[in-house]
């Protein structure tokens, strides 16, 4: 499922923009790589970050800030998309994108 990033006119009290997600949209993608986590070696933190690279269709177009739920769990696109298909000899028609979550 992907929900694409949405930024309102409105702001918040603080005079930020007010984030938002457009609906889930199923898509098909090419697959992923395991995740990979990290956890902080300071003593009393719990957090866990939570990273996956997934490869994805072209048409997809996520960009930075949108969802993405994998295995329902929920990612957020990291960056740029890793584009391969800006040469002349292989066009595989998909793109790399960089997911984290981050828990606790």
């Amino acid at each position: 499922m992907h929900e694409v990033y949405r930024e309102s006119a409105d702001v918040d009290a603080h005079n930020n923009p007010i984030e938002g997600w457009a609906p889930p949209v199923e898509v098909r993608v090419f697959g992923w790589e395991p995740p990979k986590s990290t956890e902080p070696v300071v003593a009393g933190h719990d957090r866990v970050i939570v990273e996956l690279l997934l490869y994805a269709p072209q048409s997809m177009n996520a960009q930075a800030h949108d969802r993405v739920r994998i295995d329902g769990k929920q990612y957020e696109v990291i960056g740029e998309d890793s584009d391969p298909n800006n040469n002349p000899f292989f066009i595989p028609g998909m793109v790399s994108l960089q997911l984290r979550r981050v828990e606790g």
